[in-house]
Parts: C-alpha cells; sequence; structure tokens
C-alpha cells in the first residue's frame, strides 16, 4: 500500500476516533449527535438516523441557488474588474415562472441562445442584442434588481430546514475555491466536508449503511460516492498546504482541537442555523487559529508525539535531532548555529500564494495582492504585450497600401527577415516578438464576440518559416487571418484594464480620493504604460524585502512574510498604469481596399494637396489610353497610385506642390521602384499630370478598372440574379426618391452621372473586400472619400437613405441607375435627332432647293445686246 493511502486511512481513523469520544460527555453535542442519537446511543438505522439531521459541510443542492449563487459571483467579479458596461449591466430571468437566472458572456450583450436547464424552452438572444420572443417572455433587469431577487431567493432557501444527505455532486465537481456564504476561506468548508464523509465512509465500511441504503434511499449513483468524497477532500486539502507531504499531520492537530471545550456544548444538528454556527465555530476556533503556519503547527504536533514516544525510549533518535524536536547541549553543542530551512530549495512565490489563499480575511486586509493573485497566471501575460505591439506597427508602417492579400498570405515571415534595407531592424523586433508570443500563457482569446483557441502548432525556431505575414497584419475584412493577433492584443489589455478598475473603484475609493484615469490607445502604448508583473520579479522581492526566516529552534521551516509590504508594492506599480484604449485600432490596409474612411489615403491626400479636376482635353486624351490599356496594367498602375499616396500623405509641404509632377516625387521620394508602373516613371502622359490632378485621376482609373475588369467578377451575393425582380424595383425606386430624385438634395448630387460614378468607385474599394453586407448602404454614402472634390460634408448632409437598402444592393442599384442613364440619353438623342432633318427629309429639301435654284440657273440664258449709254 502505498505511503499516501496509509495516511489517507489514518486520518479517516482519526475522525472516526474523535466522534467515538463525543459518547463520553454527559450529554449530546452536535458532532456527537451524528454518530448517536439524542441519548448517546448508536441508532438501529443509520440511514434513517441522518434523515432526521442536519448535516455539516454538505454544498448547497439545489441547481437553481447553485445558478444564482454562480451568477452573482461571476457579475460581481465583472463589475470589480470593469468588464462590465453601461449596456451590458444586466442578469436575465427564464420567466416569471421559472426562476432560473442568467448572464451573458463574453462582451455581456445578448448573443448567444441555449435551453433553460428547468423549464426547457429557449433562452438567450435570436440575433444580436434582440432576445427570443417567447411566451412566457424572458425578464431582463439590472443588476442591483437582480441581486435582490438573489439574496431573497437565497434567504428563503435558508430558512427551510434540510435534513438527511443532499450532497448529489460527484467528487469531480469539487474545486479548491469551494465554499459556503457564512464561511470566509474554501478550507473551512473543505476540513467540515472531510470530516462528515470521514464518517460517512466508516459507517458504510462497516456495513451500517448499506449499498442499497446509498442507492435506494440516498439516491447516490455509486457505492464508492463517500470515498471518493473523502480521497478528493484530502487532496484538495494538501493542494491548500504549504507542506503537501506532511498535511496529514497538521489534519491530526486539528482533529485534536475538535473535543475542546468549544465543541463540547449540549445541541442537537436538527436545525439549519445550528450547523452555520457549528461550521462558523470550526472556522474561527481551529481553522484560523492554526492556519497561520502549517509548518509550525506540524512541527509542534511532531514534537509532542516525540516526546510521547521518548517516555518508553529515553534515547531520542537521531532523526528527531536533525528535524530539531529534540535539543542536547552536552551531545550536540553546535547544532543549534544549523538549521534544516528550505528556504533555498522551495518556491517561495508558490507558497506565497498558498499561504494567501488561507490567509483570513485576506480580501479585506490585503485586497490588491489578493485580487491579484486569484488570476496571477493571467496577469503575468500583461507584460508581453509591448513588444508584440512594437512588431505589429512596424509591419502596419512598413506595408500599409502596399501589399496585396493575396501576396500576405503567400509570403512568410523569414522573407522580409532576410530582404530589404530594414532587415536588421525588423529582426530585432521580431526577436522581441517571438519571445513574447511563444511565452503567453493564454488558452483563449477574445475579439467581439469572437473567441478563438491561442494554440502555438509550430515550434518556435520554425515560426517564421512557416507562417505568412498576413498573420501579423492587423485588417478590418472577415477573413480572420490576423483575428488571433487582433484577439490577444485586446485580451491582454483587457487584462491590464481590470486591474485599473478594480483599484479605482476599490482602493481609490476606499480612502475617498479621484484621479482622472488616464487613456491611451492600444497600439500607443509605451513599456512604461504596462504592468510587468514577472515571476522571477515578484520572487526576488519575497527574498529580499518580503519575507524573513525563522530562526529560532526547532522553527527553520517557517518563513514569515511580509504580507503590508508586498501589498504596498502591487498598490505602487498600479497607481502609475494607464486604462488602454483598445476600442479604436490602426488597421493596414491592403492595396486595392481602401474600405477604412479613418485610415483613407484619398482624404490624407487631399488634405495634404489641393485637388483640382482634370481639363476636359487631357481627361479625354488620358480616356483613350486607359481604354486601349491592357487590364493588368490598368490594375497595376492603381497599385502604383496607391503606393505614391503612402509617401504623398506624409511628405513635406515645400517638397511637393500642387504643381509637382509624379515623376517628379517619385523621383524625389520613393527610392524603390519595384512596385511602381512604368507609366508613373517614365511614360507621358501619366508621369507628367501635376499632384493636384491625381485624385481625379485616381477616381478616372478606378472607374475604368471596374468597367473592364472587376465588372465580369462582382461576387455571386451581389448580382441581380440573387434579388427577385420585385425586391430590384423596390430597391431601386427608394434608392432614386431619397437621393438625386429629391427636390432639397444639394445641386452637386443631383446628377445621375455622378451617383454612377460613386457606385463604382464603392464596389472596388469596399465590395471588392471581405465585408459584412448586411449593413445600411447609407454609412458609405456619407463617406467623402467615396465622392469627387465637388461633393463637400455639407453636401452629404443633405440626403438620408433608408436603412433596409443595404451595402448587399450596390451593384443593382448601379445597374439601376445605368439603364436609366441609359434611356435618358436614348431620349435625349432621339430628341435631337427629331430637330434635325432625317435622310429622305433632306433630300426632298435638296431637291426643292435644286428645282428652284439649280435648275433655274441651268436654263438656257437669253443674252441681249445692251447699247452702251454715253454720256
Amino acid at each position: 500500500m502505498a505511503q499516501n493511502e496509509i495516511h489517507k486511512r489514518l486520518v479517516a481513523l482519526n475522525i472516526v476516533a474523535v466522534f467515538i469520544s463525543f459518547k463520553s460527555l454527559p450529554e449530546i453535542t452536535c458532532l456527537g449527535n451524528i454518530l448517536f442519537n439524542n441519548q448517546r446511543q448508536m441508532p438501529n438505522s443509520y440511514v434513517q438516523h441522518l434523515s432526521t439531521l442536519c448535516l455539516p459541510g454538505m454544498a448547497v443542492s439545489d441547481p437553481v441557488i447553485t445558478q444564482m449563487m454562480d451568477v452573482r459571483t461571476q457579475v460581481q467579479d465583472r463589475l470589480n474588474r470593469g468588464m462590465i458596461h453601461d449596456g451590458e449591466k444586466f442578469i436575465f430571468q427564464c420567466s416569471r415562472e421559472c426562476p432560473w437566472m442568467f448572464y451573458f458572456q463574453d462582451c455581456g450583450i445578448p448573443n448567444d441562445r441555449n435551453l433553460c436547464t428547468l423549464c426547457k424552452k429557449p433562452i438567450g438572444a435570436e440575433q444580436y442584442n434582440v432576445l427570443i420572443q417567447r411566451d412566457p417572455p424572458q425578464i431582463k433587469m439590472s443588476i442591483v434588481e437582480g441581486f435582490q431577487i438573489i439574496d431573497q431567493y437565497i434567504n428563503r432557501y435558508n430558512q427551510t430546514i434540510r435534513l438527511g444527505y443532499h450532497n448529489i455532486k460527484t467528487p469531480e465537481t469539487s474545486i479548491i475555491g469551494e465554499k459556503s456564504d457564512h464561511l470566509n476561506r474554501p478550507v473551512s468548508f473543505r476540513f467540515t466536508h472531510l470530516l462528515t464523509h470521514g464518517l460517512l465512509l466508516f459507517l458504510h465500511d462497516l456495513n451500517y449503511l448499506t449499498d442499497d441504503d446509498l442507492k435506494q434511499r440516498l439516491k447516490l449513483q455509486t457505492t464508492t460516492h463517500f470515498r471518493d468524497h473523502f480521497e478528493k477532500d484530502y487532496t484538495l486539502l494538501a493542494q491548500s498546504s504549504t507542506d503537501n507531504q506532511q498535511c496529514y499531520i497538521w489534519l491530526y492537530k486539528l482533529l485534536n482541537h475538535l473535543i475542546s471545550d468549544n465543541f463540547t456544548k449540549h445541541s442537537l444538528m436538527n436545525t439549519n442555523q445550528n450547523v452555520v454556527q457549528l461550521e462558523q465555530t470550526i472556522e474561527q476556533k481551529i481553522i484560523f487559529v492554526h492556519i497561520d503556519s502549517i509548518t509550525n503547527e506540524i512541527a509542534e504536533y511532531k514534537k509532542a508525539y516525540a516526546q510521547f514516544i521518548q517516555e518508553r525510549d529515553s534515547k531520542p533518535s537521531l532523526d528527531s535531532f536533525i528535524d530539531e524536536l529534540f535539543e542536547d547541549e552536552k551531545r550536540f553543542p553546535l547544532l543549534n548555529f544549523f538549521n534544516i530551512t528550505t528556504f533555498h530549495t522551495s518556491n517561495l512565490l508558490d507558497e506565497f500564494i498558498l499561504k494567501m489563499q488561507t490567509l483570513p480575511y485576506a480580501e479585506k486586509s490585503y485586497p490588491v495582492t489578493t485580487f491579484l493573485l486569484k488570476r496571477f497566471n493571467d496577469y503575468i501575460n500583461i507584460q508581453y504585450l509591448y513588444p508584440i505591439i512594437i512588431f505589429s506597427n512596424y509591419l502596419i508602417e512598413k506595408l500599409n497600401y502596399r501589399i496585396k492579400r493575396n501576396d500576405a498570405v503567400e509570403k512568410k515571415i523569414i522573407y522580409y527577415l532576410t530582404t530589404g534595407n530594414d532587415q536588421h531592424t525588423i529582426q530585432q523586433y521580431y526577436e522581441d516578438f517571438l519571445h513574447a508570443w511563444y511565452a503567453l500563457n493564454l488558452k483563449e482569446v477574445r475579439y467581439g464576440c469572437q473567441t478563438p483557441k491561442f494554440e502555438l502548432t509550430v515550434p518556435k525556431e520554425k515560426f517564421a518559416e512557416s507562417t505568412s505575414i498576413a498573420t501579423f497584419l492587423l485588417n478590418t475584412s472577415k477573413d480572420e487571418s490576423s483575428l488571433l493577433l487582433a484577439a490577444s492584443i485586446k485580451t491582454i489589455a483587457e487584462l491590464q484594464n481590470e486591474i485599473v478598475n478594480y483599484f479605482h473603484s476599490t482602493i481609490e475609493h476606499a480612502i475617498n480620493t479621484e484621479t482622472k484615469r488616464k487613456q491611451v490607445p492600444l497600439q500607443s502604448i509605451r513599456l512604461e504604460n504596462i504592468l510587468r508583473l514577472d515571476r522571477n520579479e515578484l520572487s526576488q522581492k519575497l527574498v529580499d524585502d518580503s519575507l524573513v526566516l525563522n530562526y529560532q529552534y526547532g522553527k527553520s521551516k517557517d518563513i514569515i512574510y511580509d504580507y503590508e509590504e508586498i501589498e504596498m508594492t502591487l498598490r505602487n506599480m498600479i497607481t502609475s498604469l494607464v486604462l488602454i484604449d483598445t476600442d479604436k485600432l490602426r488597421f493596414l490596409n491592403y492595396q486595392f481596399e481602401l474600405y477604412g474612411e479613418n485610415t483613407s489615403l484619398i482624404n490624407d491626400v487631399r488634405a495634404r494637396i489641393k485637388q483640382q479636376q482634370l481639363p476636359n482635353d487631357e481627361r479625354t486624351k488620358l480616356h483613350r489610353l486607359l481604354v486601349g490599356m491592357n487590364n493588368d496594367d490598368i490594375l497595376n498602375y492603381l497599385g502604383s497610385l496607391d503606393y505614391v499616396f503612402t509617401y504623398l500623405r506624409n511628405s513635406v509641404r515645400e517638397n511637393a506642390t500642387e504643381t509637382t509632377t509624379i515623376q517628379a516625387f517619385v523621383e524625389q521620394h520613393i527610392h524603390a521602384h519595384a512596385c511602381l508602373n512604368d507609366s508613373i516613371l517614365r511614360r507621358p502622359p501619366f508621369s507628367t499630370i501635376q499632384l493636384q490632378y491625381i485624385i481625379d485621376l485616381y477616381e478616372m482609373i478606378e472607374e475604368n478598372a471596374f468597367d473592364q475588369v472587376l465588372r465580369a467578377y462582382v461576387k455571386k451575393e451581389l448580382v441581380e440574379e440573387t434579388f427577385s425582380a420585385e425586391e430590384q424595383q423596390r430597391v431601386l425606386t427608394v434608392f432614386t426618391r431619397k437621393t438625386f430624385e429629391k427636390e432639397t438634395i444639394a445641386e452637386t448630387l443631383k446628377s445621375i452621372d455622378s451617383w454612377i460614378s460613386m457606385l463604382k468607385r464603392l464596389m472596388i474599394r469596399v465590395l471588392n473586400a471581405n465585408v459584412s453586407l448586411d449593413v445600411p448602404l447609407q454609412l458609405y454614402l456619407e463617406r467623402t472619400d467615396l465622392w469627387s472634390d465637388r461633393v463637400s460634408d455639407v453636401d452629404l448632409e443633405t440626403f438620408q437613405v433608408d436603412d433596409d437598402i443595404l451595402l448587399q444592393h450596390t451593384y443593382i442599384i448601379l445597374r439601376g441607375l445605368e439603364k436609366k442613364q441609359g434611356t435618358n440619353n436614348k431620349s435625349s438623342q432621339q430628341q435631337k435627332v427629331s430637330e434635325i432633318q432625317s435622310t429622305d427629309g433632306q433630300r426632298q429639301k435638296v431637291q426643292t432647293w435644286f428645282d428652284s435654284t439649280a435648275r433655274s440657273t441651268t436654263a438656257p440664258k437669253v443674252i441681249v445686246d445692251k447699247k452702251r449709254i454715253r454720256v
């Protein structure tokens, strides 16, 4: 038999011995009443006897109460950490008829659905932030109201006497932090749970409780239920101890104190209040008194045992001297100068965390320390945020608008580490990033309502050659290429925000101070802005300033921690922290995907260089050239202009004016020409166009690119065949009525041609990317970067398209407007033709003119001999 199994059996026998000892008392006690009846006799039927008692250490068996307590605990924890915002501060109940309560995890907004555990009716949301409509309806209440209802329900539950054994939970569900509401520390609940199940295990082993009793009367699933719970309790108590190898000795000492005067008073286990009083007495008089130094408690018990053995053996063993249980100045005069401390071999930080978990009222005495240690393994990830952000920012600056989506997917990180003039810089950033990325201890990360798993499937040394650069190019599209990165940095930043919010709401509020919370954008953080909670540094802090060894003989294994020093150190660290703004991220834009207004190159260039419209003659000439270009050249030229824009947006005004040509600007500011089309560098008339016309040129190329190239590749979700004829007509009618046919719309927007041009640009910049199609089209129509510079912000305020006209309707609107434009042009041409003579009319008129003029002039002339008249 394993040594640990022997210790478990001995602890169980000690528990039974304690309960049997209560028979010797003159009157029945609470603990004695569990094993004996009111006359201190063994009952004839233990299963019947237990059904008349309220047993200690019982977990709540009502699933409704368990759920309510969990909801209250989790929601309060989220409030403390600042994870719940104003729009999310709600608790939900299944219905007035069903008390099952729940809340929405993640972002806090209704975004999921399930079946109620009690009534099996659907609960949750049918779509984002829209509750399922059913009868009876779900109840939405504020957190304050929800907490009040939960407290009232629990109070009513506690007033009901719960007799008998009702712990139907399996041992696997027992956790180290489990406790009752009326207890302060989980170790107190676990000890009383161990007592009860140790005694019940004894009764079952001796057949006082039969297998049929367990299955038929107590409704337990297995006959080893008591044994399994007892062994799990023993394991959890050992994990809570700083000396888990000798935890059984500490349990012996606790059991010895159960026969003290505090537990020998007359009482019966017949009410819930008696159970609560007993459990609180065990916690206050035994657990808290003997938990401050478990190591010393074990040493004292071992010393008492050694003295008991010495009564029969006059000579202590050598082990007793080595363990400092005895001392002999004559025999070992120098032994006092040595000790057997485990200081250099134990993990001081883990031991400190265990001590904090069992320290009485630690949440009130050391709130910051307790808060951080609860999720210590999560919070140490914060220190790795900075190198990840720096590497991501560098890639965005390097490749923004300068790389196509397909190229980003195909090219690996190793390509940029080994090519280019900046390979030394990017190599340094990458090494720092790689160390941080592989040091992260995260299982799941969150971006909005998406929760990707954080899994590193590639060895660290092969990461660069196996991972595409797209993985670390933050972008707003839906292809999820950079979702893991975005979710990781937001999750880590929110961890710091939890700490800062807790500190401001709990600590500063408690000392009546208010400081303005500074916020820093996530991608603008500096090294001093983040919490560096490192295991090694905190361990070193413990060694240097926060602990001392107990050099008293016999207590050298005991380490005395300065809890106040650690608390003040952590508070000082948090005081200098800032909140991190995770709502607004700066994303990379791929070439040909200008769908982010905040980062639009078009608006940036307009702000930098005042733009003009191309002269008509120049426009006509350029249009003829574009029509004659092949498709690849058109797209390459469009991408080249994107590349030029990235430099133009940041250029110094003195070095680039309105009259500077594109070729001159490129030669002066852009040294790498591999991404540029030859037309920009050396082929007139494109290369000689001045910068003041560059946006107009760009828009003209976009329209040609759509007509000649992309029109044939419109997404299936957008084409006319996707919509019914009635839907197409409805959308077109509503759109035209709300836009250029509206009487009060701005003059610059009354032309159907301007709308067609804008919709083509919208198709290229937005719908060419993977964006959501079920958003109102109005959100894009009011963007200034999609319109020519003749349209102002004021003009865009003169119309409002209905929200049911969506982005997915763009192409059918464009087709409808083009047909309408064609009809208008045809009518206009017919009107002009009616004013001009037809061929037959012209012939008739010519014939009439010929008859009246030409024929008369060709008739024979009569020459009259005129006389000359002389004067």
